[in-house]
C-alpha cells in the first residue's frame, strides 16, 4: 500500500485542546420574593433581612457579587445577584446560605446561569468589562470597570449549523457583528462561556447608563448575518444596579 493511500485512510489528527487557564466563574442567581413576606410584621421582616445581609457578607471571601433590582421589570424575577469566583464550587454554599436565612425562606430561585471567562476565538484580546482593567475602576470579581446603572442579562444559544461553518467564515461574520457593537461605546459587553455548564452556549450581560442605546443596538444586531444562527436568546432579564444589600432590600420596598 502506498504512503499516500495509507495517509488518506488514517483519521485526521485532532488539534490539542486549548483548555482555559485560571478562568473566572460567574453565576447569575435570579430570585422572586413570595408576596407573603410583605405581610409579616415589620420587626420580623427587619430581622430576616438583616440575617440575609449578614449571610452575604460572610461569603465575601469565597465569592464577590453585585446586586440588581428587577422588580416591576419582569414577572418572575424581583432581584438577582451576579456572583463571581475563581472556584465554581463557591456558588452552591452561597445559594444554600441565602435560602437558609429567614428572608430566604420566602425566596424562589427563578433562574441560575453559570458560565466562565475564556479568550474569544474571534477577538482574543477582548476581556469582559467586569474583568478588564480600564478607567482605574474597581468592581466585584476583579479590577474591572465599575458597574453601570442598568444590566441586561440573557442566555444565548447558537445553532449547530453555526459551529459547522468553517472557522474563517465564522470569524468574518463575527467581525461584522462586533463592528456593529463598536458603534455603541456607551454599552459594555460581558461575554461568558457556558458550554456544558448549563442549557446555553453563552451568558451575556450588557451594561449601560443609557437603555435606549441598548435597545437600538439589539435592533441593529437583529439585522446582522450572525443573527440567522441564533436559536435562543431568552429569558431577557433587566436589572438596575444596587450598591449593597441594604439598597437592594430598600428598592424591593422591604
Amino acid at each position: 500500500m502506498s504512503e499516500a493511500v495509507r495517509s488518506a485512510q488514517q483519521p485526521a489528527r485532532q488539534a490539542k485542546p486549548e483548555i482555559p487557564v485560571n478562568p473566572t466563574f460567574v453565576d447569575f442567581l435570579c430570585f422572586s420574593v413570595d408576596p407573603a413576606f410583605r405581610r409579616l410584621p415589620d420587626a420580623e421582616k427587619k430581622q430576616r433581612i438583616e440575617e440575609f445581609g449578614r449571610q452575604l457578607n460572610s461569603r465575601r471571601s469565597d465569592a464577590d457579587f453585585r446586586f440588581y433590582l428587577s422588580i416591576g421589570l419582569r414577572h418572575d424575577t424581583d432581584f438577582f445577584l451576579w456572583a463571581v469566583s475563581k472556584d465554581m464550587s463557591a456558588f452552591q454554599p452561597l445559594t444554600a446560605g441565602i435560602l437558609k436565612t429567614g428572608f430566604g425562606h420566602y425566596l424562589k430561585l427563578s433562574y441560575s446561569f453559570v458560565a466562565m471567562t475564556r479568550p474569544s476565538q474571534y477577538n482574543p484580546g477582548h476581556l469582559p468589562a467586569f474583568s478588564a482593567k480600564e478607567n482605574g475602576g474597581s468592581a466585584s470579581g476583579g479590577e474591572g470597570e465599575k458597574a453601570r446603572k442598568y444590566l441586561f442579562l440573557y442566555p444565548f444559544v447558537k445553532s449547530r449549523e453555526w459551529y459547522l461553518l468553517p472557522f474563517e467564515k465564522r470569524r468574518e461574520i463575527m467581525r461584522g457583528h462586533m463592528a456593529t457593537g463598536e458603534m455603541y461605546p456607551m454599552v459594555r459587553l460581558n461575554t461568558t462561556y457556558s458550554f456544558g455548564l448549563g442549557d446555553q452556549d453563552f451568558v451575556l450581560a450588557f451594561e449601560t447608563d443609557e437603555p435606549a442605546a441598548f435597545e437600538d443596538l439589539v435592533q441593529k444586531l437583529r439585522e446582522s448575518e450572525a443573527s440567522r444562527y441564533t436559536v435562543r436568546d431568552t429569558p431577557f432579564i433587566l436589572g438596575t444596579w444596587c450598591e449593597n444589600a441594604s439598597a437592594l432590600t430598600m428598592g424591593l420596598g422591604l
